[in-house]
């Protein structure tokens, strides 16, 4: 079974949604590797609708709101 791509729509707002999550956790303090690999992750568990979630905890809110967007797109 395949796993459908959402539109380009969708991914671009699920990408923005990612850059305002970037910029939120550089301004909690969090080194830029960090943040990105944080967000890059949530972004990859909501894209894919991989089974396990992200791996740090803090971030499975923001993840949800990402596979949210896939689902509604």
């Amino acid at each position: 079974m395949t796993k459908s791509l959402p539109s380009r729509e969708t991914v671009a707002e699920m990408l923005s949604a990612c850059d305002a999550r970037f910029i939120q956790l550089m301004a909690d303090g969090c080194e830029e590797q960090v943040a990105l690999d944080r967000t890059w992750d949530a972004y990859c568990c909501a894209l894919m609708r991989t089974e396990s979630h992200c791996f740090d905890p803090r971030d499975r809110l923001f993840e949800s709101k990402l596979r949210t967007i896939r689902e509604k797109g």
